[in-house]
């Protein structure tokens, strides 16, 4: 059974901090044999944790930031993951009255 749902059988959460650091809660659920199990299993923990943090490669073409010029102004668009062709509608549909451009990173 993974670390992570002997945890959550005993109604904790577990959480990578910095520095490799583990972060396990509610502390009222801890008790002395769930604590040392978690001692026992702590590299088993940071493993499972590493793996679920890890950020998903984003396909091709879909960027969740794109450099964009409205009129004279040049900025970025963050956020929501978009291909370029969603980004320029997206900007276009927020500002209809000005002239909207991708700037490519090569052009940039």
């Amino acid at each position: 059974m993974p670390a992570i749902d002997y945890l959550k059988q005993h109604e904790l959460n577990a959480e990578l901090k910095e520095d490799n650091r583990l972060r396990v809660w509610p502390k009222e659920n801890i008790t002395p044999s769930v604590r040392d199990w978690i001692k026992q299993h702590k590299e088993q923990l940071l493993t499972e944790l590493n793996v679920v943090n890890v950020q998903p490669m984003m396909p091709k073409g879909i960027r969740l930031a794109w450099t964009i010029r409205v009129g004279d102004k040049r900025m970025t668009m963050a956020g929501i993951p978009y291909t370029r062709d969603q980004a320029l509608r997206a900007a276009q549909a927020r500002w209809p009255k000005h002239d909207v451009e991708i700037i490519e990173s090569t052009n940039a």
